[in-house]
């Protein structure tokens, strides 16, 4: 099995549940609290070890309750954490104040903390770490020029490696050639390449402009239109499996986790796209970040009588 190494945030989340997502100007009850393990990188990292992936996270969190509590969790989804670092200045673990609607939609107000003082010179403390891996996954969550310096290292060290542009910004060309898979969704994709992302065709030109721009594959998740294959001369709608949806806030971070993991076991990209299908819609079943995602039996037996 190829190790994982996911270089990214780590956040608590700080969720509540709405009638409806809030309007400007507009007080509004929240129908609970609760504060849940997130962070994209955490999620993603989450979500690939619960499906049984080797997984080493890499980040910053501060010397606190929060930062405790999100080791906790990314210990009991068997990832190893040798790779976050503790900062003791007094900044914060990074936050996120997350409303989720009864439709299970969601809106998130970022609170960097301790993420925003990963700074590339951080990446030599845990150079040893990045080495390990095979599979080097990032998001837009920690600085940019952090994010930038190791995606130069993981290429120098051979690495695949796969980006989640999250939150949505644009890209340099001399960045989208040294990645192998990126994943965006549609409104990523629009403020990537300055093109609309609304209908399928759409997608299909933006996700060519991606590949005209350096980049080595794209997926496109389009939440309940499930998501778009395109690169190596593919070009395919893969259909979302059809589920209720509670809370769709992980969705992505548990695609691109499931996708990385069945990559790492050696799956096909086209089959590890159908794990992280699955694992995907079994996640927006569920309240929460890192609570909603699965394990692979959890996945199995929720989809029993279809085939993985």
């Amino acid at each position: 099995m190829k190790k994982i190494v996911v270089i990214g945030s780590l956040n608590m989340d700080l969720v509540t549940e709405v009638d409806h997502l809030v309007k400007p100007g507009e007080t509004l009850s929240a129908l609970s609290f609760s504060a849940l393990p997130g962070g994209k990188g955490a999620n993603q990292a989450a979500a690939a070890g619960k499906l049984g992936a080797d997984v080493h996270m890499v980040g910053k969190i501060g010397a606190d309750d929060y930062g405790d509590t999100l080791l906790n969790s990314l210990k009991q989804a068997n990832v190893a954490a040798d790779g976050i670092l503790i900062e003791n200045n007094g900044s914060p673990t990074g936050m996120a104040f997350i409303q989720v609607s009864r439709t299970g939609e969601n809106s998130i107000v970022l609170v960097n903390g301790s993420n925003n003082n990963f700074r590339p010179h951080d990446l030599d403390a845990i150079r040893g770490v990045i080495e390990q891996g095979e599979i080097i996954i990032l998001q837009l969550e920690i600085p940019f020029e952090t994010v930038v310096m190791a995606i130069d290292l993981a290429k120098e060290l051979g690495k695949k490696v796969i980006l989640n542009p999250a939150p949505a910004r644009s890209l340099p060309d001399e960045l989208l050639k040294k990645i192998d898979l990126i994943i965006p969704n549609e409104i990523e994709l629009e403020t990537l390449t300055g093109l609309p992302a609304k209908t399928e065709d759409n997608i299909y030109t933006a996700a060519d402009r991606l590949l005209a721009s350096g980049a080595g594959k794209v997926i496109v998740t389009a939440g309940d239109r499930g998501c778009y294959y395109v690169g190596g001369g593919t070009r395919e709608h893969i259909p979302p499996e059809k589920v209720k949806a509670v809370d769709t806030t992980a969705a992505g971070d548990s695609f691109i986790g499931a996708m990385a993991a069945g990559l790492s076991e050696g799956l096909a990209e086209r089959k590890a796209i159908d794990l992280a299908v699955k694992a995907a819609a079994v996640t927006v079943t569920r309240k929460g970040a890192q609570p909603s995602l699965p394990d692979r039996g959890e996945v199995e037996d929720y989809f029993s009588g279809k085939t993985l």
